[in-house]
């Protein structure tokens, strides 16, 4: 009987070794979209210089959004990762609401269950962010602000772009993690 459990105890102990040795294997990359997403930061981060900016607005049952689109006009690689810095502003140009930075919203984001990826974008790639808020008024409200403009800084630079994109503020504003592709939603599972 000793004999047994004692094979048995050094069999387990031999899968926990080879199990611990395995988890040095590379990290795994996947290709989504043309843009590849990694589980660890290989490249160096995409500069403001090395970024261009648009944005293009969408909307559904009360809620509004501003997919913001950060596409490397470079010759090299580089990687996002994060979240882009957004400020509400107001017809006089003035940052009047900071974006509450979330995972997901009703319009895109990150999959319930995944983590933000970090992107790989060759020259002339795209990752996008999603900026929303809505339209219905709460409370005793009849209307809401509306900013004319947002001012958005692609994650982990500091210098800023104004984009034009029209934005009801009846609820926080709210700003997801960049994500491969432009649609400024991302499930890793699809």
């Amino acid at each position: 009987m000793k004999r047994r459990w004692g094979a048995i105890l050094g069999a387990a102990v031999m899968g926990l070794t080879l199990a611990a040795c395995g988890s040095a294997v590379a990290p795994t990359t996947t290709t989504t979209t043309a843009v590849t997403t990694t589980t660890l930061a290989t490249v160096a981060s995409c500069t403001s210089s090395q970024l261009t900016l648009t944005s293009s607005s969408m909307g559904g049952v009360g809620h509004i959004g501003v997919t913001v689109v950060f596409t490397n006009r470079s010759r090299t690689t580089c990687s996002l990762y994060g979240y882009p810095g957004v400020a509400a502003l107001n017809a006089a140009g003035q940052q009047v609401v900071q974006a509450v930075r979330t995972t997901s919203g009703y319009l895109g984001g990150v999959a319930s269950g995944a983590t933000a990826p970090i992107v790989d974008l060759q020259p002339g790639q795209s990752a996008s962010a999603t900026v929303e808020g809505t339209d219905v008024p709460v409370g005793s409200a009849t209307s809401c602000p509306t900013y004319p403009r947002l001012l958005v800084t692609p994650p982990n630079t500091t210098v800023s772009t104004t984009v034009t994109a029209s934005l009801p503020g009846c609820s926080p504003v709210q700003v997801h993690p960049v994500v491969p592709g432009t649609s400024g939603y991302y499930d890793p599972t699809s």
